[in-house]
């Protein structure tokens, strides 16, 4: 059985077919973007170590999902799937484990579009335009919070008045569950195969958007998004952790609407805002070279963001057995992990250059030097096959129930 993984961003459409049976890399993925601009739409596919590019005409989210079902019926591949899993960025209280959709499913996560308003309505979209094109197949929600539905009350609730978490479910959620929620496995089958501890794990997930989880023995018990994605480290295009009296004045001074204050936050901060220049590190990091003081400070700040995430991590655990950086900016650059890493000397932590040049590579994926107390590893996330995962065993149970 093949299942279809489908994550629905507002401006694209990501996808991915896998087989359990065969491996855990997919068969087929891609990426279709710049859905609802007025420019042609931009179509990544791969299919093992064969890649091709396409374009198409401007178009909104159903067209894309057609253009999709097209291909997959030319290729042979719609009569194979046995199931299409959605990823959902929140899901609130309501949600605390995966689950297959049902109208009652849809009508919950229909009233909670606004827990995540740059999120939820596209993830929604992308469930009910599954629905009308694979009416038979059964479709499962994977949600980015369930993960961290695990953190104790102490973690997860703001210190406001009680009515606030009562009546409006006001606390800390989390994010990135579903990257956390592979490097917990996976970092643990790691460390497990050397016959190292595997109990306190701090996953450190970077990319645009940025995350820390605290990992006690394959549960979250802390992580560094709240609310919203909005809280926690410097990201991309977000500000990260900022004083909320910032926002009470940029209202009454500058006169900002919250939508003004929201986009400014979400949109227009973290390395974009603080370079002045892009949001993407590796440009950043070329400018740097050239001495843009802006993007150096940019750089470091991220750093220091992170590493101080980290601390705040390590406080929900016993002794650190292992540090793990994933995501595209944790697996994928040398320089911003030796610079988070610098920071945490403090822990005796530190890095093998060599090894962290080649990200681990030749080493079973430890970037640690041999004098570090903890272990520090590179890992690949693997977001989609766990929602695959997820929806073969949600098939599976109700199979075995019916």
């Amino acid at each position: 059985m093949n299942i279809l993984v489908i994550n629905c961003g507002s401006s694209s459409l990501k996808f991915a077919v896998f087989n359990f049976h065969d491996s855990s890399q997919p068969l087929w993925s891609g990426l279709i973007e710049r859905i609802g601009s007025q420019t042609p739409l931009r179509i990544a596919w791969t299919s093992g170590a064969q890649r091709e590019h396409f374009e198409i005409a401007h178009c909104r989210h159903r067209q894309a999902m057609e253009w999709l079902v097209d291909r997959f019926d030319k290729l042979g591949i719609t009569a194979t799937l046995g199931g299409v899993g959605h990823r959902f960025v929140h899901g609130g209280e309501n949600f605390r484990q995966s689950v297959l959709v049902t109208p009652a499913v849809l009508a919950t996560l229909e009233q909670g579009l606004g827990l995540a308003p740059l999120h939820n309505p596209a993830n929604f979209e992308g469930i009910e335009l599954a629905q009308k094109v694979f009416p038979h197949l059964p479709q499962a929600v994977v949600f980015d919070t369930a993960f961290h539905a695990t953190l104790p009350e102490h973690a997860y609730r703001y210190a406001l008045p009680e009515k606030y978490y009562d009546e409006h479910q006001i606390r800390r959620y989390g994010f990135h569950g579903t990257s956390h929620s592979f490097i917990a496995r996976r970092s643990r089958q790691i460390l497990q195969e050397y016959r190292l501890k595997a109990q306190a794990l701090v996953s450190l997930h970077l990319g645009n958007g940025c995350s820390s989880c605290a990992i006690l023995d394959g549960r979250s018990v802390d992580t560094s998004m709240g609310f919203t994605p909005l809280e926690g480290l410097v990201m991309g295009t977000r500000a990260g952790d900022i004083d909320p009296g910032v926002c009470i004045y940029l209202a009454e001074k500058l006169q900002m609407t919250a939508q003004e204050i929201s986009e400014l936050l979400n949109k227009q901060s973290g390395l974009l805002g603080v370079s002045g220049v892009s949001n993407d590190l590796r440009t950043l990091l070329e400018k740097e070279k050239e001495g843009h003081a802006p993007s150096a400070l940019a750089i470091g700040m991220f750093a220091y963001k992170a590493a101080q995430s980290v601390g705040k991590m390590m406080v929900a655990l016993p002794p650190l057995d292992a540090l793990v950086f994933t995501g595209g900016i944790g697996e994928n650059s040398p320089a911003m992990r030796a610079r988070i890493v610098g920071h945490l000397q403090c822990f005796g932590l530190a890095l093998d250059p060599d090894a962290n040049h080649t990200h681990g590579t030749r080493a079973g994926g430890f970037i640690q030097s041999a004098a570090s107390p903890a272990k520090i590893l590179v890992v690949s996330t693997q977001e989609e096959w766990l929602i695959a995962q997820e929806t073969v065993e949600l098939i599976s149970a109700r199979n075995l129930g019916s």
